[in-house]
């Protein structure tokens, strides 16, 4: 099955909210919090769906980060590149 994505101009101010922090925030354990900072492309494409709607995102000037919820450093990028395949690292993974 093929996925659907958005295509955005990363030149452009996005920020899309998490709309399912209940994953995280939820007794009995917290999931911990990944700041990524990234680069991406002028235009990308975003595959947002229920298993990323916890990630949140801020873009602009080709340059973002997003928060992600993951239960390690690896599992974070991952999930992040499930959501948005062609951002660059660019600086070190933050726990939050």
């Amino acid at each position: 099955m093929k996925k659907l994505g958005e295509r955005i101009h990363t030149i452009e101010r996005l920020v899309i909210d998490a709309s399912r922090v209940t994953r995280y925030l939820g007794y009995p354990r917290k999931v911990p919090i990944w700041k990524i900072n990234f680069v991406l492309p002028e235009y990308c494409y975003i595959f947002r769906n229920s298993d990323n709607s916890d990630i949140s995102l801020e873009i602009e000037n080709m340059k973002g980060f997003a928060v992600v919820p993951a239960l390690s450093e690896v599992e974070s990028l991952k999930r992040l590149m499930d959501l948005m395949p062609n951002f660059e690292l660019q600086e070190e993974i933050e726990r939050l």
